[in-house]
């Protein structure tokens, strides 16, 4: 018989079930929690319930029984939270906390996120430019002037810059002509805009209207009362007709980007003709002549005149 062949002996090793690169990757991260959760019982069970009361020296306890890989894993988890947990309580306190911005009236507020606190003044109500009337006046050929009287509602707004725009109609409201142009509204006052030499062609205007931006960037007006009045005026009608009148500053202030609009209205109180002149500056006090001239008579005859004021701005004392 044979003898027997000795068998030597062999270790058996067992091997994961995912031998790839990714495999190997989750089984070292289990390895990490693990070791980190037997560490984070071996720290327990060698402190008492009331050491537990102690937390720097339970964490120095915990983290000087784990290994490096297993702190650096670790202080990513705690960066990660620490990131989430501020987004989380700034949104919170973003939403809650009273703001200028939050579009609630709060705090001290006089309004919604205005007065009190807030850089931002209250307006109050705001009222829309009311256009009392608007006219086509014919000049010469096919030449028209524009004229329209507007109120400002808004006793305590001004604004210094306002587009607006004049849109020329025929008899079957077909648009012939428009004319663009900027002004300044002070507050709580009737005010007159003109535009002179505008082009209608070969169609005849049979209405005109008056429009404005929307969104005016309207102000709270601080500056002093505008104290400018007519002291006196003239019509004559020969050798044409004009206006002759003297402007009185009643104020202190001194006045600047004066524009004074004289308006001709007939005996049915209709606008028939209608003109515009500018002052630079008048000082406090001061006094200035003004002129207004046509080239032609009217076809209608002269009733009344008025002349309207406004002023781009008053200094303070």
């Amino acid at each position: 018989m044979a003898p027997p062949v000795p068998i030597p002996n062999t270790e058996v090793k067992h091997g994961s079930g995912d031998d790839t690169l990714l495999g190997k990757v989750a089984s070292r991260q289990n390895q990490v929690f693990n070791q980190i959760s037997r560490s984070l019982l071996a720290a327990r069970k060698d402190l008492d319930i009331l050491e537990l009361l102690f937390l720097p020296k339970f964490l120095y306890t915990y983290l000087m029984s784990i290994s490096w890989a297993a702190k650096k894993q670790l202080t990513y988890f705690l960066v990660f939270l620490i990131v989430i947990i501020g987004v989380i309580v700034g949104f919170y306190l973003n939403i809650t906390t009273p703001s200028c911005n939050d579009k609630k009236q709060n705090q001290d507020e006089k309004g919604v996120d205005c007065g009190g606190v807030c850089a931002k003044e209250c307006l109050g109500e705001i009222k829309d430019l009311a256009v009392l009337w608007s006219k086509p006046l014919k000049v010469s050929g096919s030449d028209y002037d524009a004229i329209a009287l507007v109120e400002n509602r808004n006793l305590f707004l001004s604004a210094q810059s306002v587009k607006y725009q004049f849109k020329f109609y025929d008899d079957r409201n077909i648009l012939i002509a428009s004319r663009e142009g900027k002004i300044f509204i002070n507050p709580g006052q009737k005010f007159a805009i003109f535009e002179n030499g505008i082009d209608a062609g070969s169609r005849k205007p049979a209405k005109v209207f008056l429009e404005f931006q929307k969104n005016i960037n309207w102000e709270i007006y601080k500056g002093e009362n505008l104290g400018l009045v007519v002291a006196k005026k003239e019509y004559q009608d020969s050798p044409r007709p004009s206006i002759s009148a003297t402007l009185e500053n009643k104020t202190l202030a001194d006045i600047k980007g004066i524009y004074a609009v004289a308006v001709i209205y007939a005996d049915n109180g209709n606008a028939i003709a209608a003109s515009a002149t500018k002052i630079g500056e008048m000082k406090g006090g001061a006094s200035a002549d003004i002129f207004f001239t046509w080239p032609e008579n009217f076809e209608e005859g002269y009733s009344r005149d008025e002349i309207y004021l406004s002023a781009q701005s008053v200094s303070s004392l």
